[in-house]
């Protein structure tokens, strides 16, 4: 040990003096490449190309096999449902999590998880609920939002990201006509520590919830022509290996514990292979055990009972977390309106103030991304960086992309219900889009054409024909009804609308 001490300090020796004679910056760089800088080098290049390739690999693969529709969900008039029941759909759509990728699954085909994009829409003060999902989950949708809101509708309806007449596709700032801002929101801690819950929203003593919908639904109504306010929230589902673990070593930090992080195969490994050599020492010396003292457990202590009333609480709130399916999540947020009537005190502040309700400061709440957010910059070339930043929002919007913009960040179902869920029906705001009429089932004995009458159905309406002659006068009325007009039913899918609202919904 001690001759490879000496070898290091001789290299160093050595390559100070070289670096003291050095006749400038470029030949001291040029030494420190060829004496070892250039391990660390060509160990982030690879990194880098291996991010750069499956970017490549994964963007491919979702050009090719996904294809999107977007959903319009029309809340119940009367919802007396708590956000409880949208973390059963949120835990309903978990569901889509496929088996973990092989090496050529990575590395080539570049398959990743499918994903949604929960929406929440105000064009020019018409608030709309939306879904973004691929065609082929549609029916796994509906029957999870049917399922918590039976008298909920769901029609498929164009892209409002592109505008009415396709104003926003190639859309580019700076811009002569219209105005943005917006950003994507990350978390002010580590993800392990929850933001503010829907159930702390809940009165102590009365129980009555004050829905923190209610004020940024509010400002969305205010809002007139020529303004638009877009929320998405890109939901993927995560693997919970990705990030419980980590969440509980944070909470077992904080109580004093030690944490040891999941043995790899190596070193499980050289575990089995050191606790047999201790056997076997202690069976050639029968002494071993209690004179070793690296046998000894060098374990912290539990500082639980000595925790202040603040750190129990984020104890049990991160295990609390941890305990629920996550969430890879990308949360965006834009204004974007006329020139002649944007304004920042009507698209920004509000909602700034909307967004703090799910702040917690001794837990977790939700902050502009620095690099995201359209306004606030200050210094070198302010109005190009403004307008890089909004160009890239915007594609991000209407892509609904996950790998541009921030990192992300984990939410698990019981955050997201907190963030999106339909209105309680404490929540006036007058133009938030609800079901005109409640839905009801067929009756059993409405005639349908395509289903001949059976002896099943003529003994469950206690109709059984005594003879072969009634039995043919019977037929021949059936015949008579089945030619008869019939009332016109409005399509699936069909919701007429009555009142003044914007010509520019996004209904198809």
């Amino acid at each position: 040990m001690t001759v490879f001490f000496d070898y290091i300090l001789l290299f160093l020796t050595e390559l100070w003096a070289q670096l003291r004679y050095a006749p400038n910056p470029i030949i001291s760089g040029f030494v420190l490449l060829i004496n070892g800088l250039w391990i660390p080098v060509v160990v982030i290049l690879l990194k880098s190309a291996k991010i750069v390739w499956q970017d490549w690999r994964q963007a491919v693969f979702h050009v090719k096999n996904r294809t999107f529709i977007l959903l319009a969900i029309d809340v119940p008039r009367n919802n007396e449902q708590s956000p409880k029941a949208v973390e059963n759909i949120f835990s309903h759509l978990h569901g889509i999590l496929p088996g973990t990728n092989n090496k050529w699954e990575d590395w080539w085909v570049g398959k990743t998880p499918d994903f949604f994009s929960v929406e929440l829409v105000s064009i020019e003060g018409y608030v709309q609920f939306l879904v973004y999902t691929q065609p082929e989950y549609r029916d796994m949708v509906e029957s999870a939002f049917y399922a918590q809101y039976p008298d909920s509708e769901i029609t498929q309806v164009e892209d409002y990201a592109f505008g009415q007449d396709g104003e926003f596709k190639n859309l580019t700032f700076p811009n002569k006509e219209y105005e943005m801002y917006g950003c994507e929101f990350k978390q002010m801690k580590n993800f392990a520590y929850p933001i503010k819950l829907h159930m702390d929203f809940e009165h102590a003593l009365s129980q009555e919830f004050k829905d923190p919908m209610a004020s940024l639904l509010e400002n969305m109504n205010k809002i007139g022509p020529g303004e638009q306010f877009w929320f998405q929230i890109v939901i993927t589902p995560e693997y919970d290996y990705n990030w419980q673990p980590q969440a509980s070593r944070v909470a077992m930090k904080i109580a004093g514990k030690d944490s040891m992080p999941p043995a790899n195969k190596i070193d499980k490994t050289v575990s089995v292979l050191v606790t047999w050599l201790d056997a076997l020492a202690i069976a050639v010396f029968p002494f071993y055990n209690q004179t070793e003292e690296t046998s000894k457990k060098d374990e912290m202590p539990s500082l639980m009972l000595h925790l202040t009333p603040m750190e129990q609480n984020q104890v049990q709130a991160i295990q609390m977390k941890a305990d629920k399916l996550g969430f890879w999540c990308k949360f965006r947020y834009l204004y974007i309106a006329k020139k002649e009537i944007a304004a920042k005190a009507r698209g920004l502040a509000p909602i700034m103030g909307s967004i703090k309700q799910f702040t917690s400061l001794n837990m977790n709440g939700l902050i502009p991304h620095k690099y995201t957010k359209t306004w606030g910059l200050d210094y070198v070339m302010v109005g190009w960086r403004i307008a890089q930043r909004q160009n890239k929002l915007i594609r991000a919007f209407q892509d609904r992309a996950r790998s541009d913009g921030s990192n992300g960040i984990i939410l698990n179902t019981e955050e997201l219900a907190t963030l999106y869920h339909f209105p309680t029906e404490v929540v006036k705001a007058p133009l938030v889009s609800r079901t005109q009429s409640k839905r009801s089932s067929a009756p059993v004995s409405l005639p349908i054409e395509s289903a001949p009458r059976t002896l099943r159905t003529a003994l469950d309406d206690q109709e059984l024909p005594s003879s072969p002659a009634e039995q043919t006068y019977n037929n021949e009325q059936i015949q008579e009804q089945d030619q008869a007009p019939q009332p016109q039913v409005p399509a699936v899918g069909e919701r007429p609308r009555t009142g003044s609202f914007p010509g520019n919904l996004p209904y198809v």
